[in-house]
């Protein structure tokens, strides 16, 4: 098997990191580096364990997002009805068995194994109820919606054949650079409009979302060899009912984002010891100046700048 390489690259979650905190975006993509390896040295062990850790807002989305590409995957072979109720199970076997996983440590040993950041900087073992509450009955609420949507019932009106593939992490290249992002699900409606659409279990942002959709318009335009005027891109916010913000995409959207994203590239470049090695020493990428960010930052445990803030269970 070739030797795996630590290649640089662009995304939209990889810029936000960036900008909230370059040392935690060291620690994420170098500092992390090989601490998949069992035999790796003890703090590239610790910081890669650190980098999988999921707030429960994050879990919550994950469960949400698996559930429905999962159901959408098994529509797609056999035609089985997409009810509430059924997917509603599904993700309570999610939240039990990552639950299990958490608690118990399987992470120690299988770091990509659920491993809850509120357990791992609490007691580890519990959280209060209404908290675990809240975050199922956010789960739950979400699938309903989507399984009640109208978006879901125009997807389910067009012919697989019309589907891409769901929830696909892939890259494009942008002068160069390669650009990751995995479409939640895309299709082309009866119009012969293609029509990408990104489930949201969160917040609305606005700014952010206009980036995100925008990669995925050059991804459409790369792989999927479709014109910029045959692109229609939205949000869908599933804890506010399925609501859909529609985002135009435009040639001065696109030209946009490139601009965000390679002066966000340079920027990222500039702290580099080695571009085409793609190396990095950890005192070249400075803390942030936000306690906020601080204080609920993965890296806690590790970073000089946390000062006790370090694990306590």
């Amino acid at each position: 098997m070739a030797e795996l390489k630590n290649e640089f690259s662009w995304s939209v979650s990889r810029d936000r990191l960036f900008r909230s905190c370059p040392r935690a975006y060291y620690y994420n993509y170098y500092g992390s580096w090989g601490g998949w390896d069992r035999s790796a040295p003890g703090r590239t062990r610790k910081i890669y364990i650190l980098k999988n850790l999921q707030t429960l807002e994050m879990w919550a989305g994950g469960i949400v997002h698996d559930t429905i590409a999962e159901v959408l995957r098994r529509y797609a072979r056999l035609r089985a009805p997409i009810r509430a109720g059924e997917l509603q199970a599904r993700a309570r076997a999610k939240l039990r068995q990552g639950w299990v996983e958490a608690v118990n440590g399987v992470w120690r040993q299988s770091p990509k194994k659920t491993n809850l950041y509120d357990l791992y900087y609490g007691n580890g073992k519990t959280l209060p109820r209404e908290r675990t509450e809240r975050i199922r009955e956010r789960v739950y609420s979400c699938l309903a919606a989507f399984a009640d949507s109208d978006v879901l019932r125009a997807v389910l009106a067009v012919p697989y054949m019309s589907w891409r593939p769901v929830d696909q992490l892939d890259s494009f290249a942008l002068e160069g650079l390669k650009v990751w992002c995995a479409i939640d699900f895309a299709y082309t409606d009866p119009g012969g409009v293609l029509r990408i659409l990104d489930w949201k279990t969160g917040g609305e942002n606005t700014q952010e979302l206009e980036l995100q959709l925008a990669c995925y318009a050059y991804f459409a335009q790369e792989k999927w060899y479709t014109p910029v005027e045959n692109l229609r891109t939205a949000g869908v916010y599933l804890r506010d009912g399925g609501r859909v913000r529609e985002h135009c995409v435009t040639p001065e959207v696109l030209v946009r984002a490139k601009e965000t994203i390679l002066d966000s590239a340079a920027r990222m470049r500039e702290k580099l010891t080695d571009v085409p090695k793609n190396a990095a020493r950890e005192e070249d990428f400075p803390f942030s100046e936000d306690e906020r960010t601080c204080n609920r930052c993965n890296f806690r445990e590790v970073c000089p700048r946390a000062d006790g803030s370090s694990r306590t269970a």
